[in-house]
């Protein structure tokens, strides 16, 4: 269910009241015994989690560089230990892209890039699985892939997902699966899947029916709702289920990326502790089906903040 609705209380109103929150000395030697592990974090280094069956392994928290087109935000995220990035083909016209190309020249084997592609289709009007429709559609991907990889200045994106997938009928499309079969193959991508804004519960039922994807990518927090940063719309889903069909793509070794992480406002894990973006975040990546959570971290405070979810 969507429908138009103002948050109360915006991210960068909740850090200037609560300026100050970020104590030194938060980041050091600790212990981790998420996913059922144990292990000792030193000089701002995380465990690292694979990526269900993709065996790509990534950091608790994945760096959103949507909202952001400055350089010096994405090396402060990396500098946190963060190896995870995501980003997509149609944010900022393709110039986010092109600033992360630039930004991590040099470092790309140290690094995770997740990208996206869409697949701009208009199911009511053409019939999806006409040889011309499949024809449309392969050739959307291969040239939206082909402008990432331009763009990111590599010859490989580790994730390559479908952007913002509502239809379970896009999913299980023989031109989208066959060109996914076909780029892992030729080695342009490890790993594809989809993000879904939307629409997750049926989306997730084919996507654990079907397991031809390796990563999916949902919107996933301590509320069950989300409240765009930018366009302010509201939208909200059923949690139970949503968690049911998350624990059986765990199950499969699917990975699986949480968004909107921050979108329902900070979070306290009990009446003694306040609230926090980085309580939110940890509410998440502490669920044993999740790999790791996307936030968007548009500055200094909100990277000082979050990034003490990996750590505390």
């Amino acid at each position: 269910m969507s429908k138009e609705k103002k948050s109360s209380i915006t991210r960068k109103e909740f850090l200037k009241q609560s300026a100050g929150i970020v104590a030194a000395g938060l980041i050091g030697s600790q212990t981790s015994t998420l996913f059922g592990t144990k292990s000792t974090i030193l000089n701002n280094k995380p465990e690292l989690r694979v990526l269900g069956r993709t065996g790509i392994e990534v950091t608790p928290l994945c760096y959103g560089a949507s909202r952001t087109m400055e350089p010096a935000l994405v090396r402060a995220a990396l500098d946190k230990g963060i190896n995870f990035i995501d980003t997509g083909r149609s944010y900022s016209n393709g110039e986010n892209e092109i600033m992360l190309g630039k930004t991590l020249k040099g470092m790309r084997k140290d690094l995770v890039i997740q990208s996206k592609a869409r697949v701009r289709i208009n199911e009511e009007e053409e019939q999806l699985n006409t040889q011309s429709t499949r024809d449309k559609i392969y050739t959307i991907l291969t040239t939206s892939l082909n402008e990432s990889l331009n763009a990111l200045q590599t010859d490989y994106i580790d994730i390559l997902l479908l952007h913002g997938i509502q239809s379970p009928d896009i999913l299980l499309n023989d031109a989208v699966r066959d060109f996914f079969r076909t780029t892992k193959k030729s080695g342009k991508i490890r790993a594809c899947g989809f993000s879904s804004h939307s629409n997750q519960v049926a989306v997730l039922k084919a996507a654990n029916e079907n397991s031809f994807y390796d990563v999916v990518m949902v919107p996933y927090n301590h509320k069950g709702s989300f409240v765009h940063s930018l366009s302010s719309w509201y939208s909200e889903w059923d949690q139970p289920a949503v968690e049911r069909e998350l624990k059986k793509a765990a199950d499969q070794n699917i990975g699986i990326v949480a968004m909107k992480t921050c979108s329902a406002g900070p979070y306290t894990p009990d009446p003694d502790t306040k609230p926090s973006y980085a309580h939110a975040l940890k509410w998440v990546i502490e669920h044993p089906f999740v790999h790791s959570a996307a936030v968007a971290m548009a500055n200094f405070n909100e990277i000082e903040e979050d990034i003490q979810a990996m750590y505390e």
